[in-house]
This record gives structure tokens, C-alpha cells and sequence, in this order.
């Protein structure tokens, strides 16, 4: 009976003991998986932009990228020169021309992602799909070149528009702000149709086919029905194309020249050709706490908007 009874407790000490050599696996797995990207996002976002922040406080000094990093006093001066009326006119700018891009990417994305997911057979969305994201599959830089070409001043385009006189005889679209917005529509529209194409697949075609059987015409069935359950993928592809379209230098220096200047431009010479980290600095700052507030009222005006209908219905029924 004692040997059965050493045997019974031995057992049952052994099987505790794997319960928590398995717990405690699962608890460093479960905990592992988001341990290292937080740490890897905390290392390479939060540290650099915490260094970002820090420099943009400091004096100016020539050498050492500008960063006088030996002073003790950190102040706001350089806030006080983003804020100038020149610099103050690039952000404006920047914030104007996304919102413009960002505005002209729904537009024309939206038509497409709702084909796509509407009236394409099952079997050839992927194609549809993998079509969109073609132009990811070459250079960013090759692209624009391209475009460079094709509205430059011997291009075909260029002469069909003054046939039109769309252009003046001796210019083009190349270098001025309606090339920084083709530009920008070009490459930041396969980023707006894909989220809004997701955010329609979901849409159950069983509710489109329900608003029609009630007496819903297609318009109404489209702005009482899709339009409001795909307002969140809206929002989304808005967000992403917005912000990075605001800090874009690329598509602005080879489109735009000296008119289509946006803050990107004005933070890259900062950085890399004036020496300045510290102005640089206080704009990369500025820029996102711009991002944040207009971002912000942007989702509350969509939110107002979406929920409109609604409430004047409630109102009135």
C-alpha cells in the first residue's frame, strides 16, 4: 500500500510538473510573439522619434549636423521659424494637395474596388487584383520618369492638349501642381483600392438583394446599404493615402519642381543639404502633430456624414 501510494503521488507530482512546464511555454510563446515586434517596434519608431524631438529643442551650431548638442538649455525657437509665413505657406500647401489627392484617390478608387468586387466572376477578382498592384512591381523612381515623359513637352500628351488649349504653346503639365496631382493619384491609388475593394467584399450581397426586394432603387440601395457599411475601409484607405501623401518628396521634386514644394521637400534639404537637424527637426514634429489634428477632424466629419442619413431618417419616420 505505501510503494502504491509513493507510485499514486509520484505520478501526480510528475503531471503537475508538466502542467507547468506547459503553462510556462505557452505564457513565454504567448508573451514572446508580442514581446519582439513591440520591442522591435519601440526600437526602431519610438527611440528615433524620441531623438527626433529631442533635437528639434536644441540650438543651432555649425558642425555636427547643426546640433549643438553640448548646450544644456533646450528651447522652442526653432517651432518659432517653422512657423514663419513661408514655411507656414509649404504646409498649407502640403495639407491641401493631399487632401485633394487623397479626395481624387476615393474617387476614382471607389468605382473601381466596387466593380472589382461586384461585377467581376469569383474567379478573375485575383487577376483584377493583381493588375491593380502591377505598378508596385517597378521602381518608384522608374515610374515617375516615365511620367516625366509622357508629359513633357515633346510627348504626344503634350500636344493633344495644346490642339486643345488646355496648355499654352511653349509649356506643359510637367512642373506644375496639376502633374504633382497626377502624380500622386498614379501611385497612391492601388493603396486606396485595396482597402476599400476588402471593406466591400465584406458587404453581404444578401442586404444589396434585401433594400432591392423592399422598393430600393439601386442609387438608394447604394447610399442607404454599401455606402454606410464600407465607410470604415473609406476611412482607412483615406488615413493611410493621406498621411503618406502629405509627407511625400519624391513625386513633388520630379512633378513639381519649384511649384509643387510640400513639406517633404522642405525637410529633406533641411536634413541632407542645409545641415540644420534641429529645424528639420521641429518641422518632422509640426508635421505630425498637423497629421494628427486634421486626421482627427477628418474622421469626425466623415463620421457626421456617414451617420446623417440616419439620423434625419429617425427624425422623420
Amino acid at each position: 500500500m505505501i510503494s502504491a501510494s509513493n507510485a499514486v503521488t509520484s505520478y501526480e507530482t510528475r503531471m503537475h510538473a508538466r502542467r507547468l512546464s506547459g503553462r510556462a511555454w505557452r505564457f513565454v510563446w504567448q508573451w514572446g510573439a508580442v514581446a519582439i515586434p513591440l520591442a522591435a517596434y519601440v526600437a526602431l519608431f519610438i527611440i528615433p522619434v524620441g531623438f527626433i524631438a529631442e533635437f528639434s529643442f536644441r540650438g543651432y551650431a555649425p558642425g555636427g549636423h547643426g546640433v549643438n548638442v553640448a548646450a544644456d538649455i533646450l528651447s522652442a525657437d526653432n517651432y518659432l521659424k517653422v512657423f514663419t509665413p513661408t514655411f507656414r505657406t509649404v504646409f498649407i500647401n502640403s495639407v491641401t494637395t493631399a487632401l485633394i489627392g487623397t479626395s481624387l484617390c476615393i474617387l476614382v478608387g471607389y468605382p473601381v474596388s466596387y466593380f472589382i468586387s461586384t461585377r467581376v466572376p469569383e474567379r478573375f477578382k485575383a487577376a483584377c487584383l493583381a493588375i491593380v498592384i502591377v505598378p508596385f512591381w517597378t521602381s518608384y523612381l522608374l515610374r515617375m520618369i516615365g511620367w516625366q515623359i509622357l508629359l513633357g513637352g515633346s510627348s504626344h500628351i503634350t500636344a493633344v492638349l495644346r490642339l486643345l488649349g488646355v496648355v499654352d504653346a511653349n509649356s506643359s503639365l510637367l512642373y506644375t501642381k496639376s502633374a504633382v496631382l497626377i502624380g500622386l493619384l498614379y501611385n497612391y491609388l492601388p493603396i486606396t483600392i485595396l482597402p476599400l475593394y476588402v471593406a466591400i467584399d465584406r458587404v453581404d450581397a444578401v442586404l444589396r438583394e434585401a433594400s432591392k426586394d423592399l422598393g430600393a432603387s439601386p442609387s438608394r440601395s447604394f447610399l442607404d446599404v454599401t455606402l454606410p457599411l464600407t465607410s470604415g475601409g473609406i476611412s482607412a484607405a483615406a488615413v493611410i493615402v493621406f498621411i503618406t501623401m502629405t509627407g511625400d518628396y519624391v513625386t513633388p521634386q520630379l512633378m513639381g519642381g519649384a511649384k509643387g514644394l510640400m513639406i517633404g521637400n522642405l525637410i529633406y534639404s533641411q536634413f541632407l543639404e542645409g545641415e540644420d537637424w534641429p529645424l528639420a527637426a521641429a518641422m518632422s514634429m509640426s508635421l505630425v502633430a498637423v497629421l494628427v489634428v486634421v486626421v482627427l477632424l477628418g474622421l469626425a466629419l466623415a463620421t457626421l456624414i456617414f451617420s446623417t442619413p440616419r439620423i434625419l431618417r429617425r427624425a422623420f419616420l
